[in-house]
């Protein structure tokens, strides 16, 4: 009766050998590599005490990473272990490189483990991250899958400023060649997404992209023109609106006399000492006058720093004021001279002299008057009939010689002013009445020359003969003078003649 109960209680001391066995083999399992074990034990059955088998943890798969502003999203395909067996959740992490680094658990909703098959970090720190994923199941873990591309991440905006303007604008800021080229540079921040592109607009007008971290504008035409640009990176950062002014003046300044003082007469002489050349420039619509530069003759020349410039001008003769303006942008304008003639001295009369023409020591046809002036009288005012500045000029009219022997020129073409008179200082005419004769009077501007003719042997009166050379003495008319105004002042009576 003894032997079965002795069968019973092997047949249970076996069984609490297995139940220890299987405790034991899944002690092993649960134990091999602690929580982040690659394999796990089940049951098989209830009713065979746990009976057992091994399973692998699975690696996970590599994710896909992409960036939409600060925010990463993270997506990866579903794993299993090699018995069939979903894993319960995987949890998220980020790398700073490609390989090796630092491990760092992914935050936001990426936190902890993950039971869906994507995450969103929020507010990704800048840099570029790889991601990873790891299955776990309860508190076992699989192999760390490899990691994704790289996402930057990327909330500073680039820096774009103006590296060069070609040519280089003047001291004024100011080109006076067209086109000019800005060059603008762009560069984003350490770590950051990259510059993308860099877009501007000229005055206001369309918007032109350059897919480049530099761009090269060109501005042309004269005026003040604006300069508009900013930077975009990879991320989408834009950089704040920047301006650069690109002046461009190319036209030449203009540069004349304003006034002369005091004024020259119509024939632009002066009769003062000093005179004064008033110069004006102007640049309408240009970038404004900077200086005015002038010399007088061969002096050494002056720079003013103004739109206006006073040139004193001394001393008798001719001379020629040289001048030019230049502006800011640095054109000059074309060089001009203005001639000044300043003549204070009064004409003088050199000769007075009696000719023979016909029968020698006595008034008759062909005899001849010559009086000799300074070689800048004015011929209107000897005959009114004449002008300024024709180099000979002739009148036909009347000599008389009256009884006091004064001898005198008559025209219907030469009312005042006219020729004057000639002290003869001879009794050429020895009767009662004034003799007359048909005559030309004629000027030589290059000699200031002034010669009567008798045309006839006269007629009235009484012609003296005989006669031995005399001094004849010139009294010019009122109004005589030189082109300067300047009246007739000292009259030679030179040598002696006769007719």
């Amino acid at each position: 009766m003894n032997k079965p109960k002795h069968a019973a209680s092997r047949g249970n001391r076996h069984t609490l050998r297995r139940r220890v066995s299987w405790t034991l083999l899944a002690v092993l399992f649960i134990s091999w590599g602690g929580p982040a074990a690659n394999a796990f034990w089940q049951t098989l059955s209830s009713s065979n005490f746990g009976a057992a088998k091994a399973d692998a943890m699975p690696q996970g798969g590599s994710p896909v990473a992409s960036l939409n502003g600060t925010n990463a999203t993270v997506s990866w395909a579903a794993v299993a272990t090699p018995g069939g067996h979903a894993v319960a959740g995987y949890t998220v992490a980020r790398y700073s490189t490609a390989s090796g680094g630092t491990k760092i658990a992914a935050g936001g909703g990426c936190t902890g483990t993950v039971s869906t098959l994507s995450c969103v970090e929020q507010n990704l720190p800048a840099g570029t991250w790889y991601y990873t994923v790891t299955p776990v199941i309860s508190l076992w873990t699989g192999a760390e899958s490899a990691r994704s591309g790289g996402v930057n991440s990327d909330s500073t905006p680039p820096t774009i400023s103006v590296t060069s303007v070609s040519p280089t604008p003047n001291g004024a800021g100011y080109n006076n060649t067209s086109p000019v080229t800005v060059n603008l540079s762009a560069v984003d921040n350490a770590g950051g997404s990259g510059v993308a592109n860099i877009q501007y607009t000229v005055d206001g007008g369309s918007t032109v992209t350059v897919y480049a971290a530099t761009a090269a504008v060109s501005v042309t035409g004269d005026g003040t023109h604006s300069v508009s640009y900013t930077a975009t990176d990879v991320a989408g950062n834009t950089s704040n609106t920047q301006t650069q002014a690109v002046k461009i003046d190319t036209t030449k300044p203009v540069v004349g006399v304003a006034s002369i003082s005091p004024t020259p007469n119509s024939l632009g002489y002066n009769r003062t000492s000093t005179v004064t050349v008033n110069l004006s420039a102007t640049d309408v619509g240009g970038s404004g006058i900077a200086s005015i530069t002038y010399h007088v003759d061969n002096l050494a020349p002056a720079t003013v720093n103004a739109a206006t410039a006073a040139v004193a001008v001394s001393g008798e003769g001719t001379h020629t004021v040289y001048y030019s303006a230049t502006d800011v942008a640095g054109n000059p304008s074309d060089s001009q001279t203005q001639t000044v003639t300043i003549d204070t001295t009064a004409p003088t009369v050199s000769a007075v002299t009696m000719a023979n023409g016909g029968t020698a020591k006595t008034a008759d046809k062909g005899d001849t008057l010559s009086i000799v002036f300074s070689t800048d009288m004015d011929a209107h005012t000897l005959c009114s009939a004449w002008n300024s500045t024709s180099a000979t000029q002739s009148v036909a009219g009347t000599a008389s010689i009256s009884t006091g022997n004064v001898l005198t020129f008559f025209s219907p073409s030469c009312t005042a002013p006219a020729f004057g008179s000639v002290s003869l200082n001879a009794p050429y005419n020895t009767g009662t009445a004034a003799r007359t004769f048909a005559a030309t009077m004629a000027w030589t501007q290059s000699t200031g020359t002034l010669v009567i003719t008798f045309n006839t042997d006269g007629s009235g009166g009484a012609a003296g003969t005989g006669l031995s050379p005399a001094t004849p003495v010139y009294t010019p008319a009122p109004g005589a003078a030189d082109k300067a105004g300047n009246a007739v002042g000292t009259v030679s009576t030179g040598g002696q003649s006769k007719f």
